[in-house]
């Protein structure tokens, strides 16, 4: 059982490691049984991996590429073994490297490559969103609005997202946004206003019985509203300056009359 949950955490983090240098879960599950099983010939691997040979020289190739595996020949069987454990830091530091040069070439070649951009070209105007993960990103575009109008749940979203609860909010002030919310009433609610309001994040609560389970948030162009589940969250972009106006009105509207 001890070696089982030991497999598994390997396997885990293996995958995460990976995929931070952009390999997959099965060349992760690849390499770990080339580390476990030491040198081998192909054909050995690939029965353990439990995918066919050619498939196996395609991953062995791309391992291969990323400095992960060696190979070599003896009495005319090829073999492969993984590099030794304690040289992988050198591996992730040369693609932590790589990544900062493309960065910094990127950044010097950013303004030449804004010029010759078709600002009129076709843009998608909805987006979406699936997982906590991907809905922080988008939280992150939301922060870039210099100003922006939100309902919102603290109650739902304390609960199933208090990243997000803690996270935005704080980072509102902090980047001096001007943001107005509308708050479903709950204690939950009286306690984000006492915590966060300011001269100006704005904050009002809804009357009793005014309730809902989703966020939206209107900015300038774009209508972001996110929908909480026990085991799901996500959310959907809209890129129209037309409805975006239209909904900031609405609020603008009940905001007076609050």
């Amino acid at each position: 059982m001890l070696q089982f949950i030991c497999q598994q955490f390997t396997t885990t983090a293996m995958d995460m490691l990976f995929k931070s240098i952009g390999l997959d879960g099965k060349e992760a599950k690849a390499w770990t049984k080339i580390l476990e099983l030491g040198a081998q010939p192909v054909s050995v691997i690939a029965k353990h991996v439990g995918v066919p040979r050619s498939s196996m020289y395609v991953i062995i190739n791309r391992l291969r590429n990323f400095g992960l595996v060696e190979e070599f020949e003896q009495s005319g069987m090829r073999y492969v073994k993984s590099i030794p454990v304690k040289e992988l830091p050198d591996i992730f530091l040369v693609k932590e490297r790589q990544i900062k040069q493309s960065l910094d070439i990127l950044k010097e070649n950013l303004p030449k490559l804004e010029r010759i951009e078709n600002k009129l070209s076709i843009t998608p105007v909805v987006r979406f969103f699936e997982g906590k993960q991907a809905v922080m990103k988008m939280y992150e575009e939301v922060l870039k609005e210099k100003s922006f109008c939100a309902y919102f749940n603290p109650a739902v979203v304390s609960k199933i997202m208090p990243i997000y609860y803690e996270g935005v909010a704080k980072k509102v002030g902090e980047k001096g946004r001007n943001v107005k919310e509308l708050l479903v009433n709950s204690p939950c609610g009286e306690d984000y206003k006492k915590r966060f309001e300011s001269e100006k994040h704005q904050i009002k609560i809804l009357p009793r019985g005014a309730g809902f389970f989703s966020d939206t948030i209107i900015g300038k162009e774009r209508i972001y509203m996110i929908s909480y589940g026990e085991s799901q969250v996500s959310a959907t972009e809209i890129r129209n300056p037309t409805l975006a106006q239209s909904n900031r009105v609405i609020f603008e509207e009940l905001w007076e009359r609050i």
